[in-house]
């Protein structure tokens, strides 16, 4: 079977949905463009000086510490640096991330819907050359939608949705946890491009949101020790040449 790139997806905003590419243009050695570029942080946690360098997720507004914010949709135009929330499939606010009114807007939003479950006052940052995976390094991450589909059919009995995973390449066409056996440094080919293998991707209880609830339903670290003895979903790639992919690429393992 044809091993297959079924989605791209990016998230402008660490913490918020992703949203679908129709194509993304690769560039070696960094991620998708503006995949993770924004952070929302209060000033109580990283204080009046703000953000200033790549730092841990764990200053940040994420699912696992505001699970609220799974249920705001979003939408990204590149171009324009815009950035439209939504509430029930609803535009809420509009704003362009890359100038200081269009992140007021966010912001006020942000602050009032979070009332209750933030201190202080939500801010975006942004720092000039620096994207904010949960890696310093500037790795891609890859997702086999068989290994997920595993997962919920034998192990949970339920169906689970692959945004969970946050994931950047959802690749289809290749045998359940087949990706887990790839080994650091490993070339895969997508559209005569090379990506280099690092590792698998260990998940932690952010995972157990729902995101179409804001709910913890399922606790999928615990689920995936019992189901297949392994803290894993997905592996991280590192881009080694200069692309654009699309869904429907055909994927070539070394």
């Amino acid at each position: 079977m044809t091993v297959e790139l079924k989605a791209i997806k990016r998230y402008p905003v660490k913490g918020l949905r992703g949203v679908d590419m129709p194509s993304a243009k690769i560039t070696a050695h960094r991620m998708l463009t503006d995949d993770r570029r924004f952070v929302i942080a209060s000033q109580s946690a990283v204080g009046q000086d703000g953000v200033h360098e790549w730092v841990r997720k764990s200053n940040f507004l994420q699912l696992v510490n505001t699970p609220k914010l799974t249920e705001l949709g979003t939408e990204y135009d590149e171009a324009t640096c815009t950035l439209t929330v939504l509430r029930n499939n609803r535009a809420i606010c509009k704003g362009k991330l890359d100038e200081s009114m269009g992140r007021t807007v966010i912001e006020d939003f942000l602050k009032a819907f979070l009332k209750n479950d933030v201190a202080g006052t939500p801010k975006i940052y942004a720092v000039p050359d620096t994207q904010f995976g949960d890696m310093k390094e500037p790795y891609i991450s890859v997702l086999n939608l068989a290994s997920i589909r595993d997962f919920g059919e034998r192990i949970v009995q339920a169906e689970i949705d692959p945004m969970r995973f946050r994931g950047n390449l959802l690749i289809d066409g290749l045998a359940p946890w087949k990706e887990l056996e790839w080994e650091e440094g490993q070339i895969i080919t997508i559209n005569d491009a090379k990506f280099r293998v690092i590792h698998p991707i260990t998940r932690c209880k952010a995972t157990s949101i729902n995101p179409d609830t804001a709910v913890s339903d399922i606790n999928v670290p615990l689920m995936l020790r019992k189901g297949v003895n392994h803290l894993y979903m997905g592996v991280y790639v590192e881009a080694l040449d200069d692309t654009v992919l699309t869904p429907g690429d055909s994927i070539t393992i070394a």
